[in-house]
């Protein structure tokens, strides 16, 4: 309950502008391993296979805000396993260069979840919608939707 309370006040800063997002060295990689281990066990309840794909040209000290990619991945993959009734859910980590001194991590998760109609995919981060509503209510879950993490990259 209090991760819900912190992510609605979160969003709510996010919505106001008022979010400072750190820049502080940090571990990638076991960052996105504290939140796999989070997840692992609501994954293999539903019998899903859980893995993190980090690529070999991935440096692993990195500068950004740690809590918040947390907050992002965990997020992500929370309703990945959600909507997902069997297989797997991948997180894939590249590097995307964008000079000799700076690069730009993308993250993705892949699911073999239920997938979002295209005709949906463009209110998925409008703040406070989802694609289907009915499919939200069947699985629970705070309706914040995607809305706020096209604003913290």
């Amino acid at each position: 309950m209090l991760a819900i309370i912190n992510d609605v006040l979160d969003f709510s800063k996010l919505e106001a502008g008022k979010l400072i997002l750190e820049s502080i060295p940090f571990p990638l990689r076991s960052t996105l391993d504290e939140v796999v281990t989070l997840l692992a066990h609501s994954s293999h309840d539903k019998g899903l296979e859980l893995t993190l794909n980090i690529k070999s040209d991935v440096p692993d000290n990195v500068i950004g805000d740690p809590l918040r990619l947390q907050q992002i991945i965990t997020n992500l993959v929370g309703n990945a396993i959600k909507f997902t009734e069997n297989g797997n859910i991948d997180i894939l980590v590249e590097k995307r260069a964008l000079s000799n001194t700076k690069v730009q991590i993308e993250v993705q998760i892949r699911d073999t979840g239920i997938g979002i109609p295209e005709r949906d995919q463009s209110r998925l981060f409008q703040a406070f919608r989802q694609a289907d509503a009915s499919i939200s209510r069947r699985h629970g879950g705070t309706g914040l939707g995607l809305g706020d993490y096209t604003k913290t990259g």
